[in-house]
């Protein structure tokens, strides 16, 4: 199951037969596949977002996370499913609160997990390790065109996510 091409199908056909679960099930039998990233991907050189499958029903991303890296509490206004190939992604959950956030919880992915998110799931996500994490990030819907929100990490105040300064934030920590 290394072919692009492939991978992209088998997606696309599970999100069309079972939405969300059935495109967890597909990622997750490609990743045990790979074991890695797939010769496709190419080697982690840095930080970046790369676009592999985008239409208004499906969104496929590869995004490497630098060493390090943190982002504020944001949504994704969709549902996601994340599935590590390298690395490890720490996260931790959050739940609106009046107008701002509480935590309530946290969860660790390492290479090889995958984890579905609902359209309303607030997360901050942390590369812990000392090395680039990578993954892939399926999106309902067209990812990019979806006004997505996040909150400051501090004061937990809410403001719209501007994705190309998170896109330049993680080209530039890489």
């Amino acid at each position: 199951m290394e072919d692009k091409t492939h991978f992209i199908d088998a997606i696309k056909t599970a999100h069309e037969s079972g939405g969300r679960d059935g495109v967890r099930d597909v990622l997750a039998t490609f990743l045990e596949s790979w074991g890695g990233p797939p010769d496709w991907i190419g080697p982690l050189a840095g930080g970046d977002f790369s676009v592999i499958y985008r239409d208004d029903a499906l969104t496929i991303m590869n995004i490497i996370w630098p060493k390090g890296i943190i982002t504020e509490p944001h949504n994704h206004n969709s549902w996601a499913v994340i599935g590590i190939y390298q690395g490890r992604e720490d996260n931790l959950l959050w739940a609106r609160d009046g107008e701002g956030i509480k935590p309530i919880g946290s969860l660790t992915l390492a290479a090889g997990d995958t984890y579905a998110m609902s359209a309303d799931d607030i997360h901050t996500a942390f590369n812990p390790s000392q090395s680039l994490t990578g993954a892939i990030h399926i999106y309902e819907g067209d990812f990019l065109s979806t006004p997505k929100r996040e909150w400051d990490p501090i004061t937990h105040e809410e403001r719209p996510r501007i994705m190309a300064e998170t896109f330049a934030h993680f080209r530039d920590e890489g």
